[in-house]
């Protein structure tokens, strides 16, 4: 008998076992593997929160001078898949009129909810959103209620462009290479249409253009420097071609975990009837993480 399965083993061989015998034959099942072995649970929270004064302006739009403005503004990463990063954007920014006397009276409050995502490559990335966004006015009469839009964006530029990778470079590093360019370019198709929760009202953008051009000036002793210049162009449904122009100067500190800023801002020129900057200037703190 033994020297029957000798023979038996020599001829067919040792079985083996088949460790794809569940996924492997099943469609469904290696469907659920492809699906699910990249799919990785981020929650990383990043985000920024400034305070400027504004050192010079004229109200262009409106009857109230300028004074003070507040930015809240926090990303954060849901998930990542295959490359794909699912994100969300919730923003505020608050602008408060400063009189001759003592009283302050509120401007106007930008929010701002926008899901998003981005595709990232080893040095740029591609990234896209469904933004939504509102300009409520509070000490100042609405005629037909707050101004609000939503749109699809989508664009592309070099990481360190982006706030998330830009700051973490930063902490990486803890300097800045001398004269590094970045950027990015985005476009936008705002929803149009009757006034509807699905498209907006008291506005009338068809298309946008904008991105961002970043100069890194490089490091003295803990300090970070560099330089933004963000144009910004609106289209019209009636061709009209509303822009702004803004230009700031950065100077970082970098810390334990937080990074800590001090910032001057320019619009060179604002036509945009919703934003109200054209000439302004600001001198800001702020703190990143």
């Amino acid at each position: 008998m033994q020297l029957v399965l000798l023979v038996a083993l020599s001829l067919f061989g040792q079985p083996t076992l088949r460790t794809d015998s569940v996924v492997g034959s099943n469609p469904l099942g290696r469907t659920w593997d492809w699906f699910a072995k990249d799919f990785e649970v981020l929650m990383a929270t990043s985000g920024r929160v400034d305070f400027a004064s504004d050192l010079f302006g004229t109200p262009r739009f409106t009857n109230l001078p300028p004074g003070y403005r507040s930015d809240f503004h926090v990303w954060v990463d849901f998930f990542r898949w295959k490359g794909f990063v699912s994100n969300w954007l919730i923003g505020n920014t608050t602008v408060i009129s400063r009189n001759d006397s003592s009283t302050f009276q509120l401007s106007h409050i930008r929010y701002v909810l926008t899901p998003g995502y981005r595709y990232e490559f080893e040095d740029w990335q591609v990234s896209g959103q469904l933004l939504h966004e509102c300009v409520h006015t509070l000490s100042r009469p609405e005629a037909k209620g707050a101004v609000w839009w939503n749109s699809f964006q989508i664009g592309a530029g070099t990481k360190d462009a982006y706030h998330d990778h830009f700051v973490e470079d930063y902490r990486r590093t803890r300097s800045f290479p001398s004269l590094r360019l970045d950027g990015h370019v985005d476009i936008g198709q705002f929803l149009y249409g009757p006034q509807s929760v699905w498209i907006g009202q008291n506005q009338d953008f068809r298309q946008e253009l904008f991105g961002l051009g970043r100069l890194r000036l490089g490091t003295v002793g803990p300090f970070g420097f560099f330089q933004d210049l963000e144009p910004h162009f609106w289209r019209s449904s009636t061709g009209r071609i509303d822009q702004k122009w803004t230009a700031s100067s950065h100077m970082y500190l970098l810390g334990r975990h937080n990074v800590a800023g001090g910032y001057f801002r320019w619009v060179a020129l604002d036509n945009n009837p919703h934003d109200n900057e054209d000439g302004l200037g600001q001198l800001g703190f702020e703190i990143v993480f």
